[in-house]
């Protein structure tokens, strides 16, 4: 082993080094969640992503339709309930709250940081260093730190992956049917986080097994693959337990989209979110940003040296079978990728050279590389200030002078901070951090005043008791969990549908785009939601039906 690949004092011995490296652990998941909760207190519940979620979980407490998920009265297959029924469960002890709700995807990126902790001083016991680095590599790259703080399935499904993965590498040496098992069960965890996607994050590795495994050390193969069938049998009777009443009570559509379509549709010809196959490979840059745009450290990766270390091999194909197998998928969102990050985070804990690699010729200066998404940041928003972007202004996405000069300042503190700090992994540390705070100065008052539900929630209350309807597209549960609304918004697509719609229902009021269609009666409110203008229409007394003894009108 070289020493390269090592830095920090000398290993402690037993239980202290245990101790000491899952407090470290535990240290990067506290920055996490801090970073997490701010984010929360500057931005609302995004559209249309985490205001549909919301949505469902909002409706399977109100309704008690616990086994299976609503969305807007009508059965809801897109995903699994997990997410729903933490959300529900967090609500039965804190109260229903806005905040309790977006608490719950967070806490599965804490617990992703302490499990990759976990993954490191299992797969690299000899070198200290990687198992303190790694929870805070993954805690500080980019893409996790803000995706795994939404209120989106992806954390948890990623914290279901490290459970499998610290299963499979626990049976590398010694397979035992417990713990087979145990892979069986965080299998049955990331179906209930999202569906039998969590197949193509863990299975290659397990099946994959003659590629990553030491020779001499590696079990039978038979041994071995009887185990991944128990494990996936386990955890295909686990999801059973709901699944089978699940999909009875559900009916046949139901039963098919979610035994079938929302998985195979998805990959085949995706009806959202088609990209090219070279999609997730133009995006490596950013899954590596800040730590993977250290030269020194990717000249590290690219050692052959590096391959020989069996658990490197593990986490290889981990990453590269999942970033082969959705980039022939048709559906591609950057988040899909988030299971592998912690892959990511421990080759690059590995890799991180040591003092012995780090001469002093090494620049500062390329320090300041991974800042130029900060530097990116305040240039656009002082563009926005100087009114350079076109439509900017009528989108609503407006700064002030105070908002870009606060960025500009913390952007010249977060450069002057990298550069004095004489330990390179704690500059590292900084990048992305500092960088979510300059974006969070420019942009968390345009968030509030374009991206809050909650405006269109309060131009719709004094309308809810007599129904609500959405025009112009699709509903997507904007304000559904904003206004506690306790019937469902009609969706009204042909002029026709709001004639007959606004007869019966006298005191509701209409909710849409208003450049793509109109009832024909006044608004009585304009909101910019999104950088759209919508409005609200109130039921005219004119568009109810007559009473019965009243003259026509």
């Amino acid at each position: 082993m070289s020493t390269a690949m090592e830095t920090g004092p000398r290993p402690l011995a037993g239980t202290g080094r245990s101790a000491a490296l899952a407090t470290a652990a535990a240290a990067a998941g506290v920055v996490f969640a801090g970073l997490a909760v701010l984010g929360i207190a500057v931005r609302p519940l995004l559209p249309v992503d985490e205001t549909r979620y919301v949505a469902v979980a909002w409706e399977m407490w109100r309704d008690g339709h616990i086994l299976v998920p609503h969305f807007n009265g009508a059965v809801y297959t897109h995903k699994p309930p997990l997410l729903f029924w933490l959300i529900d469960l967090a609500w039965s002890v804190a109260g229903v709250s806005e905040i309790a709700a977006r608490l719950v995807g967070p806490a599965f990126g804490v617990l992703s940081v302490l499990l990759t902790g976990a993954l490191a001083r299992i797969l690299w016991p000899e070198i200290p260093g990687a198992a303190r680095r790694a929870p805070w590599i993954l805690a500080t790259l980019g893409v996790f730190l803000v995706f795994a703080s939404l209120t989106m399935f992806d954390a948890m499904l990623t914290a279901a992956t490290l459970l499998a993965m610290i299963g499979l590498a626990r049976q590398r040496r010694t397979p035992d049917r417990l713990g087979w098992l145990g892979v069986g069960a965080a299998l049955a965890l990331g179906a209930f986080a999202k569906g039998p996607v969590i197949l193509l994050h863990v299975m290659p590795v397990a099946l994959l097994a003659p590629l990553w495994r030491d020779t001499a050390s590696r079990p039978a193969a038979g041994t071995w693959y009887r185990g991944v069938g128990l494990a996936f049998l386990f955890g295909l009777g686990l999801v059973s337990v709901w699944l089978v009443p699940a999909a009875v009570w559900g009916g046949p559509e139901y039963r098919d989209a979610i035994l079938w379509h929302q998985s195979a549709d998805r990959m085949v010809s995706s009806f959202a979110h088609r990209e090219p196959a070279w999609f997730f490979v133009a995006l490596l840059p950013a899954f590596l940003w800040p730590w993977g745009w250290r030269p020194a450290v990717l000249r590290a990766l690219g050692s052959r040296a590096l391959l020989r270390d069996e658990a490197v091999r593990f986490c290889l194909v981990w990453a590269g079978a999942a970033l082969l197998a959705f980039s022939l998928i048709s559906g591609k969102q950057i988040h899909y990728l988030l299971p592998e990050l912690p892959a990511l985070a421990l080759l690059l804990a590995r890799a991180w050279p040591g003092t012995a690699d780090t001469s002093a010729a090494e620049p500062k200066r390329w320090r300041l590389l991974p800042l130029v998404p900060a530097l990116l940041i305040v240039a656009g928003a002082a563009a926005v200030l100087l009114g350079l972007v076109p439509h900017a202004r009528e989108e609503g996405l407006t700064v002030d002078a105070a908002s870009v000069a606060l960025a500009l300042g913390l952007l010249a503190a977060l450069a002057a901070a990298v550069l004095a700090m004489p330990s390179r992994f704690a500059a590292w540390a900084l990048i992305a951090p500092g960088t979510l705070l300059i974006f969070y100065a420019v942009a968390a008052t345009p968030l509030r005043t374009v991206y809050d539900s909650a405006l269109l929630a309060e131009a719709a209350a004094p309308y809810a008791s007599g129904g609500l309807a959405y025009t112009g597209g699709d509903y997507h549960g904007e304000f559904t969990f904003s206004g506690r609304l306790a019937s469902p918004v009609a969706e009204l697509r042909i002029p026709g549908e709001i004639a007959a719609w606004a007869a019966t229902h006298p005191g509701g009021a209409v909710i849409g785009r208003a450049e793509r269609m109109s009832p024909g009666w006044p608004a009585v409110r304009e909101i910019n939601f999104r950088g759209r203008l919508y409005r609200v229409w109130p039921v005219p007394d004119a568009a109810r039906p007559p009473q019965k003894g009243s003259a026509p009108q």
